[in-house]
């Protein structure tokens, strides 16, 4: 009732997608002809949700380096208003460790400190330096960066992992701190599973060799590891939805992932997780191009944004996951 387009499921599965797909490419910003990675946040003012977006603007999707950062607000996750001072940021220059490129951000509100925290790979291929950076802002506009960052160096190894490939997720630990989970590796030929992660406070991490989802048996689409995952609650069932992928691209000093798929797994505590084994169909043109997923309940379904393919260039789709829809 508050968007201008429906919804249709998504073949014969609990998702459903909006019709005016994709919600957000670009805003027509010269410095961000292509989006690269998004993070999103959805509170609740006054009882109506608020959509809050950040993304990675490029001027070339294959290409590192010289890109920027930018900030769009939605009343109703589908139109989206960037904002006036755009880019909030562009990629430090010279020597700095992640200047070629940042990515895999996860932002949430820490209510105790009343600001937003935001974990993000960098990347400097020139010094071969791969990190888990923090940044913090009180409005979602203006961020600082920790003098300390990276705050994790993902190229080193804890316990059984040999070392991590980057951010998958984060959230308020109940407790004290944050947790979170990191795309770790067990062998140097091995799959990017889920491993979780625990923050004492923004500038202090510990990577853990504690595994929370494993990648899929040889042949599965996910049989390489996880480049993308948000968790969400709905009727006292977990949902996690992940972006699996099953090959790699050996590039000059680093490997890409490559044939990106939708997945998807549940669980009764929200720390053992059960995978469906399946892809999910959420794909409107080329197949495999799915490269993040953000999810958020919102009153009795799960409200998911997923990054992928229309036309030939990237774009955010909008669906609706809503398992109660037909009873």
């Amino acid at each position: 009732s508050v968007t201008d387009c429906g919804f249709t499921q998504v073949e014969e599965t609990d998702f459903y997608r909006y019709d005016c797909n994709p919600v957000f490419t670009t805003t027509g910003e010269q410095w961000a002809p292509f989006v690269g990675h998004t993070a999103f946040h959805v509170t609740t003012v006054l009882g109506h949700p608020f959509y809050q977006l950040w993304y990675v603007g490029v001027q070339n999707e294959d290409e590192f380096g010289n890109y920027g950062f930018g900030y769009a607000v939605s009343d109703a996750g589908t139109e989206w208003e960037s904002s006036g001072g755009n880019p909030l940021f562009n990629n430090p220059q010279g020597n700095d460790w992640d200047k070629d490129a940042m990515d895999a951000m996860q932002v949430i509100w820490d209510e105790d400190t009343a600001q937003y925290v935001m974990l993000y790979q960098g990347v400097n291929l020139t010094r071969n330096v791969w990190g888990m950076g923090v940044a913090t802002s009180p409005d979602g506009l203006g961020w600082d960066f920790l003098p300390g960052n990276p705050v994790v160096d993902l190229t080193q190894p804890a316990g059984n992992v040999m070392g991590y490939c980057w951010p998958l997720g984060l959230s308020k630990h109940p407790v004290n701190g944050f947790s979170g989970y990191l795309a770790g590796y067990g062998s140097m030929d091995g799959p990017c599973e889920a491993f979780r992660i625990n923050g004492i406070n923004i500038g202090t991490w510990q990577a853990t060799d504690s595994r929370v989802l494993r990648a899929g048996a040889n042949g599965e689409f996910d049989d390489q590891g996880f480049v993308s995952l948000a968790t969400a609650e709905l009727d006292g069932t977990y949902y996690m939805f992940y972006a699996g992928f099953g090959d790699w691209q050996v590039q000059a000093n680093y490997k890409s992932s490559r044939n990106h798929f939708l997945g998807m797994a549940t669980s009764e505590d929200g720390t053992n997780w059960t995978k469906t084994g399946e892809k999910i169909p959420v794909h409107m043109t080329q197949e495999g191009m799915v490269t993040a997923v953000a999810a958020h309940t919102v009153g009795d379904r799960i409200h998911l944004w997923i990054t992928d393919e229309y036309d030939g260039a990237s774009g955010v789709g909008y669906f609706l996951f809503d398992p109660n829809r037909g009873e």
